[in-house]
């Protein structure tokens, strides 16, 4: 049975030079810092060691995103995506990638985004969350998400740091135990994001548009009941009137992954309310460990029409011949 991981990221400079969290590595954690870095026989080597076939590649966040100049940040992502297909044409059985792109500039996102995707093999793109404070949800947007959808190439929408209105509001007397960052402030962030992409009525625009979002989905799972039964309930009367409930747009529009957060209860909520043709294997290497992925998998009891769907058949039904037609025998 095939195993493909579509949340793993690598390090690239010169967009990664100035990341902290990289930086931070580079002094404390070199085992990891190498891992990030690599995208040749030390990641194959981790791939192997856990059973992990195939992993989809993206670049660290936040990528371009944080990037002042608009100038800069567009061709920093087309370098970006040039140096990945060089990796997936080295690998071809073994990587994939997800696209690069300078949100600053939401035009030429889009114009980049259809580059990666015919010209240069990758399978999508990754977008990590609002670029600068502003969010997916801006008319802007439209005509990245229009291309998304005639691509038939789905958007993996990944966590940054929560918007600077809610940093100081929220987690500034608690950035030293980082509140703002895994544990917490990316749900939050990231979750609230799709939500404003569902009652902005983008996917009514475009309903044939798929997003992926990780963690076993940013906590909405669990929260889907109360988000619909509330739906509409600001008491302005004056908001937007969706063709469906929210859940439904994520149960029809969203992919959720397995990617760092290898709870039981929570894959079980996930499950339930997704339903098993939505969720899909990834780890979020190396930030966490392919191992420690894999075991979780394999451990937690499922039937094996389930399994196989998590594992690799969603994955190959998503992305369709972008992927290795051998994943799937």
């Amino acid at each position: 049975m095939a195993l493909i991981a579509l949340e793993e990221h690598f390090a690239w400079d010169p967009a990664s030079a100035e990341n902290v969290v990289a930086a931070w590595l580079r002094t404390n954690n070199t085992v990891a810092y190498d891992r990030l870095y690599d995208r040749g026989p030390l990641r194959i080597e981790q791939m192997d060691a856990a059973g992990i076939d195939y992993q989809i590649l993206s670049l660290f966040d936040p990528g371009v995103q944080d990037e002042t100049d608009v100038a800069r940040a567009v061709d920093l992502a087309r370098r970006a995506n040039d140096d990945l297909a060089e990796s997936v044409r080295a690998y071809p059985q073994r990587f994939g990638g997800f696209a690069t792109l300078a949100t600053q500039d939401p035009a030429a996102a889009a114009a980049e985004f259809e580059r990666a995707v015919t010209e240069l093999g990758l399978v999508g793109a990754l977008i990590n969350g609002h670029c600068q404070g502003r969010y997916l949800d801006d008319p802007a947007y439209e005509e990245l998400f229009a291309r998304a959808e005639a691509l038939g190439a789905p958007v993996y929408l990944h966590p940054t740091t929560p918007h600077p209105a809610v940093m100081d509001a929220w987690f500034a007397p608690y950035v030293d135990d980082g509140l703002h960052l895994a544990s917490w402030g990316f749900a939050a962030e990231t979750g609230t994001h799709v939500l404003r992409l569902i009652y902005s009525g983008l996917f009514d625009k475009f309903p044939r548009l798929q997003m992926i979002i990780g963690h076993l989905g940013e906590m909405l799972p669990f929260a889907a009941y109360r988000i619909d039964r509330y739906y509409g309930l600001g008491g302005g009367g004056s908001g937007h009137r969706l063709q469906q409930l929210p859940s439904e747009y994520l149960r029809n529009n969203f992919h959720v992954t397995t990617s760092g957060n290898f709870c039981p209860p929570a894959f079980a909520c996930t499950l339930e309310v997704m339903g098993a043709d939505r969720v899909m294997f990834s780890v979020d290497y190396p930030m966490d460990d392919n191992q420690a992925g894999a075991e979780f998998l394999a451990s937690y009891p499922m039937d094996d029409a389930t399994r196989r769907k998590v594992s690799f058949e969603n994955a190959m039904r998503l992305f369709g011949d972008r992927l290795p037609a051998a994943l799937g025998a």
